[in-house]
């Protein structure tokens, strides 16, 4: 991991410290409609119903055109192949509902 000391600012206002980032190569998609990328993810203690937030760069190098009232991703992948990716609806709903909670 390669130490990174700044601050971000979370949804809210509040301030949360980072441990550092490390770069990884990232696959998107299954079978012919794939697509890796090298990502760099930005490490921090924080409580929170997310695991990886891509932001715009990733989205951009990616290709990828997000639908948030479909829970969906679409991306360009090889070959002229598109690759989507849906979301688990119930386990987002669970997600949602014990961040809620987090206080």
């Amino acid at each position: 991991m390669i130490p990174y000391q700044e601050q971000i600012i979370r949804f809210l206002g509040e301030r949360v410290n980072t441990k550092g980032y490390i770069n990884f190569q990232t696959t998107f998609g299954r079978g012919s409609a794939t697509k890796t990328i090298k990502i760099g993810y930005l490490v921090m203690d924080a409580c929170t119903s997310y695991n990886p937030l891509l932001g715009r760069a990733s989205l951009k190098k990616l290709r990828a055109i997000v639908s948030t009232p479909h829970l969906a991703m679409k991306f360009l992948a090889g070959r002229g192949n598109i690759g989507t990716i849906y979301v688990d609806q119930r386990a987002a709903r669970e997600c949602y509902m014990i961040s809620l909670k987090i206080v």
